[in-house]
């Protein structure tokens, strides 16, 4: 809930979405403990086991916890898919997918998808790494897909808006 919280008093736009992100990332890590504590007396080596592959990947993370919630990631695709084109950084996050070969999967995976290369981009400053602050439209399309992430992290967290 700090997360969510801090997203409504957090600026630049690209922290925002970062605290957005926080929360969904939190949820993923609760469900795994929660998953590892459920299943520990009956098979240990198991469920340690289970733990250990889920935080693996975050990618893996992300798209596991997408898949309750497959429409509105389908909805957070369509709203950078209609950007594709007039974006330069969200041409570049399709264009990284294409690399990673994650493009060929669900709206809604890639959807995830996207969600995760947006936060590296943000999070992440190195040679081989997409880095936010060199796309001066970025913000624009933080701007376009933040009101579905925000809705995203409050579905997530049991809260639905009239």
């Amino acid at each position: 809930m700090d997360c969510l919280l801090n997203s409504y008093a957090t600026s630049p736009l690209k922290f925002r979405f970062l605290e957005l992100y926080r929360v969904m990332e939190a949820l993923f890590l609760a469900d795994v403990k929660s998953r590892l504590m459920a299943g520990f007396d009956a098979e240990p080596t198991l469920a340690l086991n289970d733990a250990l592959d889920a935080l693996q990947s975050e990618l893996k993370q992300i798209t596991t916890l997408a898949e309750p919630y497959q429409d509105l990631f389908e909805e957070c695709w369509a709203v950078l898919d209609g950007l594709r084109n007039t974006n330069r950084f969200v041409a570049a996050l399709f264009k990284r997918l294409e690399k990673k070969k994650v493009n060929g999967h669900g709206k809604w995976q890639t959807g995830a998808a996207l969600i995760y290369q947006i936060r590296c981009a943000v999070v992440h400053a190195g040679e081989k790494d997409m880095i936010f602050e060199n796309f001066a439209d970025g913000d624009a399309a933080l701007k376009a897909v933040l009101p579905t992430v925000e809705r995203t992290a409050l579905r997530m967290l049991g809260i639905t808006l009239g």
